[in-house]
């Protein structure tokens, strides 16, 4: 099994109550989930924890993907040259998206529901702005994981940060950009951060892993090495595909990932 590769410290498997009460529906939101040793998590508690991880990652993600829809159709956002990425914070029930430039003032402001629809226009900003403390912190976390040397499939990546369950750090998911409809499973990367430190980090594949399965396939399938069970990784890439995964793990068999929850394939 792979663990995580350790930078500076090591990181917890609690949840606590986060200072930016991040909000998923009713749900509290829970940090993701570390690679772990059997003797330490039970399968259920992992599970539990890969799907709320893994849920949540794509609630963030499609409010991302909702504001570059809008954005690519207006003329004067989608030629907008500053564009370098974006941030969100979950509280209040929404996800606050900023856009950011390269030097990670803000440049557009939305609030999107959980269901990834946008709650008012796009606020576009007269002049790159300043960002809240919270804001900051995000930032800087995307920063340090985008510039951190993790193995990586393509150039082209986004990311979701979260606030870590310890205190003053994050966790970044580095995700490789999907392109029509290819689930991009290898080089999806998670690295947790403290200020401009990486902290520490793992890889979710050992290869670059790209999975583009027909429109009318029923489920997709991949074996997976590096963990007893499935990650918040396919939890995600299932909800952004819209498809089931089954999940083949070395230790504990076959399992099934649909609709933001993980069982186990019976016999």
């Amino acid at each position: 099994m792979m663990g995580w590769s350790r930078v500076d410290q090591s990181a917890a498997l609690a949840c606590r109550h986060l200072r930016t009460a991040l909000l998923v529906g009713a749900l509290l939101v829970c940090w993701p989930a570390l690679a772990r040793d059997d003797s330490k998590i039970s399968d259920a508690d992992a599970n539990a924890s890969a799907e709320a991880s893994g849920r949540t990652i794509y609630t963030h993600y499609r409010a991302i993907e909702a504001v570059r829809a809008a954005m690519d159709a207006d003329q004067t956002m989608r030629e907008d040259d500053r564009v370098a990425g974006e941030i969100t914070l979950g509280y209040g029930g929404q996800i606050h998206v900023t856009v950011l430039d390269d030097a990670s003032a803000a440049l557009y402001r939305v609030a999107v529901s959980t269901d990834g629809v946008l709650a008012a226009p796009i606020e576009a900003l007269p002049a790159p702005a300043g960002l809240s403390s919270n804001e900051r912190a995000a930032a800087q976390a995307r920063t340090t994981a985008l510039a951190f040397d993790s193995p990586r499939c393509g150039d082209a990546y986004d990311t979701v940060v979260l606030p870590s369950s310890v205190e003053a750090q994050w966790v970044v998911f580095l995700i490789p950009r999907p392109s029509q409809g290819v689930v991009r499973l290898g080089g999806s990367t998670r690295v947790e951060t403290e200020g401009d430190v990486a902290t520490a980090w793992r890889p979710y594949t050992r290869s670059c892993i790209d999975l583009n399965p027909a429109p009318n396939a029923v489920a997709m399938i991949v074996t997976h090495l590096l963990d007893p069970t499935p990650t918040e990784i396919h939890v995600f890439w299932s909800l952004w595909k819209g498809k089931p995964f089954y999940v083949t793990t070395v230790k504990n068999g076959l399992w099934k990932v649909e609709d933001g929850r993980i069982t186990a394939v019976e016999d």
